[in-house]
């Protein structure tokens, strides 16, 4: 049997977990939560540009060498990741800065390979690569000032590399 002074101790301690857990939940969630809005606004940001470079070097690598050399390769990759980058707004992505290269074998050493323009007709085109570094702001983001570009924001940078397979 309990006795009054049990009960009356009891019955001032019952909200007390419930205050204490409220606390313990929001000291702990909210955090969390902001981690993760974080991380995860930063990699959509990272699959969009990811994607936009492989879709330009997939249609890069199969085109044929003279429109590479001439210079339509690298347009039509330029404008697939534009394209594809612009479904970013302009407030968010503030600066993309992108670049296409050719890598080329030397007939006298078959295991060296060498970054050339493009334009190269007597060297045997073995890759063709991209990549892209924009800096995006958000209201997440916006604390950060990159290192790379100097833009308030934080720098997403994809790349991608891919055996050219036209002929």
């Amino acid at each position: 049997m309990m006795s009054i002074h049990q009960r009356l101790a009891r019955r001032r301690q019952d909200g007390s977990v419930a205050v204490e857990a409220a606390l313990t939940i929001s000291l702990i969630l909210v955090p969390l939560l902001a981690f993760i809005l974080f991380f995860g606004r930063y990699f959509w940001y990272y699959t969009v540009a990811q994607k936009a470079v492989h879709d330009a070097m997939l249609s890069m690598a199969t085109l044929s060498a003279v429109d590479i050399r001439s210079g339509v390769g690298r347009n039509l990759a330029e404008s697939i990741i534009d394209s594809e980058l612009a479904d970013l707004d302009e407030a968010t992505r503030s600066t993309v800065a992108s670049s296409v290269t050719c890598w080329y074998r030397f007939p006298a050493n078959a295991e060296s390979l060498s970054e050339f323009g493009c334009n190269n007709a007597t060297l045997t085109l073995v890759d063709v690569r991209a990549s892209v570094i924009m800096t995006v702001s958000d209201p997440f983001l916006s604390p950060f000032t990159s290192p790379v570009t100097g833009v308030d924001g934080i720098p997403v940078i994809a790349q991608v590399s891919m055996r050219y397979v036209g002929r």
